[in-house]
């Protein structure tokens, strides 16, 4: 069912209470008594091991899953009453799988596709290049943004891929940027440009990154410790690390994450 509110901007806050999520009456709970509030342009991190469920609730908060019991607000309105649409325009998704198009660099930021030269819209791919950390490298190719790619961006690293996908979503103008384990599959170089795209968002949008990797998630706000569906712990990276026997520093010694 599709509500009729349309969230205009994004602005003050996403509010979970009491969630549980199944997918079907027969099945096992994956996401039990889920309690979140992400404040607007605060950054935070959804942490634990593969099949934790951090992936479900950041489907959840796209509207894309329906909480089988349970409440969350977005800007204080409750998501039935929500066009679904409207909240969904507003949030860049960023996997580790990334779709790269046999065209320039321009045109797979944009996708807007044979083009003429528009000032204004070069002026905002550029821009949002210079957010994702790929605009020296572009600037350096003989074509620069009119640098064909190649099928699936063979011409392409994985970091330079990703960071291009990022860009995508950057020219949408996001409210709200997930990223799903989006440095995952990279080498350490690819994924400290990113890193480095991602601490540059920093309190201008708001942030939540679903990840494995210590680095990515230690200069975020706030970190939610999911484990077996719920939340094990939260805090901060420095509060949780700090604490000896915690289940994140748990996490961390057996390389889990």
């Amino acid at each position: 069912l599709n509500g009729f509110k349309k969230i205009k901007s994004f602005k003050d806050s996403i509010e979970i209470s009491d969630i549980f999520f199944k997918f079907n009456n027969n099945s096992k709970y994956l996401i039990r008594n889920l309690n979140i509030k992400i404040k607007a342009k605060q950054s935070i991190s959804f942490v634990g091991q593969s099949g934790s469920g951090k992936t479900t609730i950041a489907n959840i908060i796209c509207l894309l899953l329906r909480p089988s019991k349970g409440e969350m607000l977005i800007d204080g309105i409750k998501t039935s009453e929500i066009d679904k649409d409207s909240w969904r325009n507003q949030i860049g998704y960023v996997s580790q799988e990334t779709t790269i198009f046999n065209c320039t660099i321009a045109e797979n930021i944009s996708l807007v596709f044979g083009y003429r030269q528009n000032e204004d819209l070069i002026t905002q791919i550029k821009k949002v290049a210079s957010k994702a950390n790929i605009d020296s490298f572009v600037e350096s190719l003989p074509n620069g943004y009119n640098t064909i790619v190649g099928e699936q961006g063979l011409k392409l690293s994985g970091g330079q891929k990703q960071r291009i996908f990022i860009a995508r979503e950057l020219f949408r103008e996001p409210k709200l940027l997930i990223l799903d384990e989006a440095t995952s599959a990279l080498d350490t170089i690819s994924e400290l440009a990113i890193q480095k795209s991602i601490d540059s968002l920093k309190g201008k949008i708001t942030i939540i990154i679903i990840a494995h990797r210590i680095s990515t998630i230690r200069n975020t706000d706030y970190l939610y410790v999911i484990d077996k569906g719920e939340i094990r712990e939260m805090g901060t990276f420095k509060t949780l690390s700090s604490i000896k026997d915690s289940f994140f520093n748990k996490l961390i010694s057996s390389q889990k994450i």
